[in-house]
């Protein structure tokens, strides 16, 4: 067994890649352990929506801080992640409208460039939109989405320029514990110790820490993406989320557009094995979104399907990360859970648990938000609307 590693990262999605670039930034040795590739999982087929728009106040100001990265990525981290600043439209129903104003008053008390807009603006705004059934809208100019799969791998490119190592094609079997300690993992090529194991594995994270008797209370749930070709005078788009419609809609290259649910009913499509799963998106939900999308962009009846996919979010009872340290063993960290989240908040949550990692627990941390304990303690992280996805 090798022990001169000060930290092990389990998981190349877009949570460990950028853990391990922080890590490694500020001088540690770092190994980053994945079972496949970079981004080989929810990581890669996320819809990668960059948006600030949250109802309490810690997960706005990490919204904000990952969109800066985003927005001047290579500067601080190197590379590219196609970022695409489209603006994104968020629509309302009369009955939501009043959170709706103190969600946007909360963002933009803490930075964030985003204001309340009257379904005629919204239309200027987005010439195609359907406006029928909206009763108000939040804006976000500087929003859009990125390339998920670029971003992760430039994280992980940064994080071995820095001296970390990647350890691709490895699968994390069970982690290590010696005298209330964790001491490292062990992997289908080998044991590795480390002084330190973050597990950030998404959907298989509960499975990791179940091998020293820590349940995380996190189920892998099925997310369908369907997409469709946009017809030739439907150009451009912002990225639009609507209570009514029930889903979220984004641009993408090549005249397409990704569709996906934020309905509350998608915590219930539970993945007992998340290695195995149908990965094809439904023909009846191909079928459904189509309906959903023509009616709030009627120009889509000419629009046609281009197939689909599904993937995996990682779900907590209360729609929130678990980000912090494990009870019971010294050294043991948790960066998973991120329940629809992950992508647009990764950037933050690597400089987060980076900073927990190197200087300890501090009283007044954002980061203590989202510990292991409130599940036990019942202090949950609320959200203000039913649809938890939103946030």
């Amino acid at each position: 067994m090798t022990t001169s590693t000060d930290v092990i990262v389990v998981g190349g999605g877009i949570n460990g890649a950028s853990i391990a670039f922080n890590l490694a930034k500020r001088g540690l040795k770092v190994a980053l352990i994945e079972k496949d590739f970079i981004a080989a999982g929810p990581t890669g087929r996320s819809s990668a929506i960059i948006r600030q728009h949250y109802s309490n106040e810690v997960t706005a100001r990490m919204a904000l801080r990952s969109l800066r990265i985003f927005q001047n990525f290579d500067d601080v981290v190197g590379g590219d992640p196609d970022f695409h600043q489209t603006g994104f439209l968020l629509a309302a129903r009369p009955e939501d409208v009043e959170q709706l104003k103190a969600n946007v008053a909360l963002q933009q008390s803490v930075g964030i460039n985003t204001r309340l807009v009257s379904p005629e603006e919204a239309k200027e705004l987005e010439p195609h939109l359907s406006i029928e059934g909206i009763a108000a809208a939040a804006y976000e100019p500087e929003s859009g989405y990125a390339d998920p799969a670029a971003t992760a791998t430039a994280y992980a490119r940064r994080a071995r320029d820095l001296g970390a190592t990647l350890r691709l094609g490895t699968r994390v079997l069970s982690l290590q514990v010696e005298k209330g300690r964790v001491t490292g993992v062990v992997t289908d090529k080998g044991t590795f110790g480390a002084g330190a194991v973050v597990v950030a594995a998404g959907p298989w994270s509960p499975l990791i820490t179940e091998t020293i008797g820590i349940r995380l209370p996190i189920k892998a749930s099925r997310h369908q993406v369907a997409v469709y070709r946009r017809p030739a005078e439907f150009e451009r788009h912002m990225v639009y989320a609507g209570f009514a419609d029930e889903i979220y809609i984004r641009p993408e290259t090549g005249h397409l557009m990704l569709v996906g649910s934020i309905e509350p009913e998608e915590a219930e499509n539970e993945v007992p094995n998340p290695d195995n799963f149908n990965e094809r998106v439904d023909f009846d939900v191909v079928a459904e979104f189509s309906e959903r999308v023509a009616r709030r962009y009627p120009v889509m009846e000419r629009g046609t399907s281009a197939g689909g996919w599904a993937s995996l979010y990682d779900i907590t009872p209360d729609w929130h990360h678990i980000l912090g340290a494990l009870p019971g063993v010294e050294g043991l960290y948790c960066a998973a859970g991120g329940s629809g989240h992950g992508f647009k908040l990764g950037p933050a949550v690597g400089e987060m648990m980076a900073d927990l990692i190197i200087n300890g627990e501090k009283p007044d941390a954002d980061i203590n938000m989202f510990n292991f304990r409130r599940f036990v303690e019942g202090e949950s992280v609320s959200g203000k609307y039913e649809y938890s996805i939103v946030g």
